[in-house]
């Protein structure tokens, strides 16, 4: 049940991802999308949490949050790392970070591997860089290499945090629990954007992608945060970043964008990791 919950997290979160860049697409303003996806996924997990229910404790409210602040900080540091140096470079240093941080905590508070997993969560590793490398031929210079270098290790930092932190939350927070991490998510790329004094409101005909994709956000939020609660970090952190994979399959299912080798090797990879985490 575990990983069933962080794949199903990851399909939600890399289909939001695909939704928020054909609203960007759309209407531009990339912040300004960024900022609507979030009060969107804001809404819909408060009306959700009406019905579905829990109880926050006050740690559980820190954790949360923070673990909001964490993803707006490192959303953040993927979009001016992309301004800096090239996608190649930033994209799938951030994705194994995601991944690769929480494993490292798993493993040093305690969660125990059997063989096929010894196996399948370096696989799974192995296939987040892979489908995470964009589909362009560019050689980075080595300034745009070092800066890419470190903001896609700040970007991994501020997603495998969060997936710690969403760690922390006791079984009675309920869906309560993905409350707070979409309002420290929504004040942090707010903040941002009013500090760079950039447009905060999206224009355009994206508002159904933007609403699917807050939507699908949260539920991503809210179904990895059970699957932590019922399985160990290590396994489903590296299940729930597969989320790029989902993107680039939805890219080719509907936009016809050509998928490299290696991502085409990553999907497999990522299929493979899967059936051995849960064989474990």
């Amino acid at each position: 049940m575990p990983v069933l919950l962080a794949l199903i997290a990851a399909f939600s979160w890399g289909t939001a991802d695909f939704l928020g860049g054909l609203a960007s697409r759309r209407g531009g303003r990339v912040n300004a999308v960024a900022i609507a996806v979030q009060l969107a996924g804001l809404l819909s997990i408060a009306v959700i949490a009406l019905f579905a229910g829990g109880r926050l404790t006050g740690a559980d409210f820190v954790w949360s949050f923070l673990a909001g602040i964490a993803s707006g900080l490192a959303l953040f540091s993927m979009y001016v790392g992309f301004t800096k140096s090239h996608t190649g470079v930033v994209a799938p240093i951030a994705a194994v970070g995601t991944g690769l941080i929480p494993v490292l905590f798993g493993l040093a508070t305690g969660d125990a591997l059997s063989a096929y997993q010894v196996v399948g969560v370096p696989l799974g590793l192995t296939a987040i860089w892979l489908v995470s490398r964009p589909n362009i031929a560019a050689t980075p210079t080595e300034f745009e290499s070092r800066a890419g270098f470190v903001y896609g290790v700040a970007a991994g930092l501020g997603y495998g945090f969060m997936f710690i932190a969403l760690d922390q939350l006791t079984a009675d927070s309920g869906a309560w629990g993905a409350v707070p991490v979409r309002g420290g998510g929504l004040l942090t790329v707010a903040a941002i954007t009013a500090l760079r004094k950039l447009p905060m409101v999206p224009v355009g005909r994206g508002w159904p992608m933007i609403l699917g994709s807050g939507l699908l956000g949260s539920i991503g939020y809210l179904t990895f945060i059970v699957a932590a609660r019922l399985g160990d970090l290590t396994i489903v952190a590296v299940i729930g970043s597969l989320f790029p994979a989902a993107t680039v399959v939805l890219a080719y299912l509907f936009l016809h964008e050509r998928l490299s080798r290696l991502q085409r090797i990553g999907v497999v990879a990522a299929l493979i990791a899967v059936a051995l985490v849960s064989a474990g």
